[in-house]
């Protein structure tokens, strides 16, 4: 959408760009320090909670990691409040151009559904209030959050990298596609470029963010079909009813029963020969121990509660005994996101 923050909102959402950027930096003169003392990759402990607890007896009287650590926690708890405040300045007049565009071709059905605790009683990114905190909660994350602050802050091309996993896929010819955790419409968008003849479907427990998806598909004058729910649990699918099952950056967010389930009702409401391709973060076993401590470290204190737990699965058990066949788990770019679990429902 096209709209002009005020100074002030520009200069608050700068300012978290800069900070966070300056606790990347930090972080890398911390393991500096670390290497001095010797504990490198090869020397870390293989736990992971051992792994802290040595690094941070090693780094406990460092004025580098106690910086990097408040300024850390810092940027944790402000980068959601910035982004609101910079919206604040700009709703009145934006507000009408919101409404316009909840009117097109996609629509949202309210479906009646049961919130799992572990979406309901988190606050995912330490956003404050949670996902629907606020009436436009979805604009705040999808427009300021997303695309001015975690764009500029996340190695990688996380607009791409989407892009990247549906070309990975042996069909052009999807006719009907379901996405799960839709939330305001990121991966939704480069699933209608690559597939632009499909039939898009999406499925998300916020309705705030549908409500951003919905915004972001009228104004491209498409016509998604928005649906609140949980991809555990989608009864308002009936079988056989899709061809490609899809998901981008939703399995760090969920606990590993959760993944599982999503597993087997993707299987359930796909067509025979229908494919299933969903990506997380990199499994923390593809990378050095180091290195997956520097993970760790972020989402324990980011407000990545089950993080650790899905990082480390190997998603392709869970995905052939859902059912699925030429089941493939695998990193387009090795040692960096995305984690790429891919699977055929047999014909």
């Amino acid at each position: 959408m096209d709209f002009t923050l005020l100074q002030r909102g520009r200069a608050l959402l700068d300012f978290e760009v800069t900070a966070r950027k300056s606790v990347t930096r930090l972080h890398q003169q911390a393991e500096a320090q670390l290497a001095t003392v010797g504990l490198t990759a090869d020397t870390l402990p293989d736990d992971m909670e051992a792994r802290h607890h040595v690094i941070d007896a090693a780094l406990a009287e460092s004025p580098v990691f106690q910086a990097r650590a408040l300024l850390g926690e810092w940027c944790a708890k402000q980068h959601g409040r910035a982004a609101q405040q910079a919206f604040d300045e700009i709703a009145h007049d934006l507000e009408p151009e919101l409404a316009r565009l909840a009117e097109g071709g996609t629509t949202i059905v309210e479906h009646e559904f049961t919130a799992p605790r572990y979406w309901s009683e988190i606050w995912f990114h330490r956003t404050h209030g949670g996902w629907d905190a606020g009436p436009y909660n979805g604009f705040v994350h999808g427009e300021l959050v997303h695309k001015k602050y975690v764009s500029q802050v996340f190695p990688g091309d996380i607009y791409g990298n989407r892009r990247l996993v549906l070309r990975e896929l042996p069909r052009q010819d999807y006719r009907d596609i379901l996405e799960v955790g839709t939330s305001s419409g990121h991966h939704t968008v480069a699933i209608a470029e690559i597939f632009p003849d499909a039939a898009i479907t999406g499925i998300d427990p916020s309705i705030r963010m549908l409500e951003q998806a919905r915004r972001v598909a009228n104004e491209k004058g498409l016509g998604w079909n928005l649906h609140t729910g949980i991809g555990e649990d989608m009864p308002m699918f009936a079988d056989a009813s899709f061809d490609l099952v899809t998901a981008y950056a939703i399995h760090h967010e969920m606990p590993p029963k959760a993944i599982a389930a999503t597993f087997r009702e993707a299987f359930r409401v796909l067509r025979p020969g229908g494919d299933m391709i969903m990506a997380d973060v990199v499994r923390t076993g593809d990378l050095d121990k180091m290195a997956a401590w520097r993970m760790d470290y972020a989402a324990k204190w980011g407000g990545e509660p089950f993080w650790r737990a899905t990082a480390a699965l190997d998603m392709e058990p869970m995905a052939r005994e859902a059912g699925f066949v030429d089941v493939r788990g695998y990193a387009p770019q090795p040692g960096r996101d995305p984690y790429v679990i891919y699977g055929r429902k047999p014909a």
